[in-house]
C-alpha cells in the first residue's frame, strides 16, 4: 500500500467524494487525483490539510507502512522527515535514559551491598555494661567495689551486718550500648525519680547484636546490581529499531 491508496482509502471510508475532499483542502480535483495515484508527493501544507480533511494523524500513517518505504518515499516530504528526526532524537534520550538509570542501579548497589556487609553504618557489635545497684546521695561512685575496704578496721559482727546491708541492695542492671564508654561512667538511676540517686555501669565484655538492617543492605544490594546488570544486557532488544 502507498500512501495515495491508504488516504484514498479511508476518504471512501467517510463517503466522500474526490471533488468533495479536493475543495476541503483548497487544491483542485485534477492535483487530489494525481496524489491519490501517486503521480506526485504532497508538501508539507497540502498532507496537513489532507490529513485534517480525513481526521487521521502523521503518527497513524507512518504506522501504516513499512519502514523501507518511510525512508525511501514518505521522508521526502519534510514535515515527515521533522517527524522522523524527532522520533529518533526522542529514541536516542530514552536510550541514554535507560542506560545512565542502569548504570546508577549498578553504582549504587557496590556501596549498600559493601554498607550491610562490613556493618559500617550499623554496627553489630555493642558494649554490656552492668551496675550492681543503686547509689544513695553523697556516695562514692565505686562505692559498691570498694565498701569492704572501707570497713577493714571494724569488727567481724560490723562486717557481717554491713555485708547484709549491701546484699540488700545490690540491684543489678544491664546497658547494651553501640559505642564504648570506657571502664565505667555513672548517671542517674533510671528507675529513681531523685536524680541524686546514680548508677555506676563497669564494662564486662562485648557483646554481637544482630541487626537486620545489615541483611536488608545486602539484600537491596545485589537486588539492585542484578538489575541493572540484566537492565544493561537487554538494552538493545528493548531499544531496536
Amino acid at each position: 500500500m502507498t500512501l495515495g491508496e491508504l488516504l484514498k482509502e479511508k476518504r471512501v471510508e467517510l463517503d466522500r467524494s474526490q471533488a468533495e475532499l479536493a475543495e476541503q483542502m483548497g487544491i483542485e480535483q485534477s492535483y487530489l487525483s494525481k496524489l491519490e495515484s501517486d503521480r506526485s508527493l504532497p508538501s508539507t501544507e497540502i498532507l496537513n490539510a489532507w490529513l485534517g480533511a480525513l481526521d487521521i494523524t502523521l503518527e497513524f500513517v507512518i504506522a501504516q507502512f513499512d519502514p523501507s518505504y518511510v525512508q525511501g518515499r514518505l521522508r521526502q516530504i519534510p514535515i515527515v522527515d521533522a517527524y522522523l528526526r524527532e522520533q529518533t532524537s526522542s529514541h536516542h534520550r530514552h536510550r541514554r535514559s535507560w542506560l545512565v538509570t542502569c548504570s546508577l542501579l549498578v553504582a549504587l548497589s557496590v556501596p549498600l551491598f559493601y554498607l550491610g556487609y562490613t556493618k559500617l553504618l550499623f554496627p553489630e557489635q555493642a558494649y554490656q555494661y552492668i551496675s550492681p545497684g543503686i547509689l544513695l546521695p553523697g556516695e562514692n561512685p565505686n562505692y559498691f567495689d570498694n565498701w569492704h575496704n572501707m570497713y577493714v578496721n571494724d569488727s567481724a559482727d560490723e562486717r557481717m551486718e554491713m555485708r547484709k546491708r549491701m546484699a540488700e541492695r545490690e540491684n543489678p542492671h544491664t546497658l547494651i550500648l553501640p559505642e564504648n564508654r570506657g571502664r565505667q561512667f555513672t548517671i542517674p538511676a533510671q528507675e529513681a525519680t531523685d536524680p541524686d540517686f546514680l548508677r555506676t555501669y563497669y564494662i564486662s565484655g562485648n557483646v554481637e547484636q544482630v541487626r537486620p538492617i545489615n541483611g536488608i543492605l545486602q539484600a537491596l544490594g545485589l537486588f539492585l546490581f542484578v538489575g541493572g546488570i540484566i537492565g544493561i544486557a537487554i538494552e538493545r532488544r528493548f531499544f531496536a529499531k
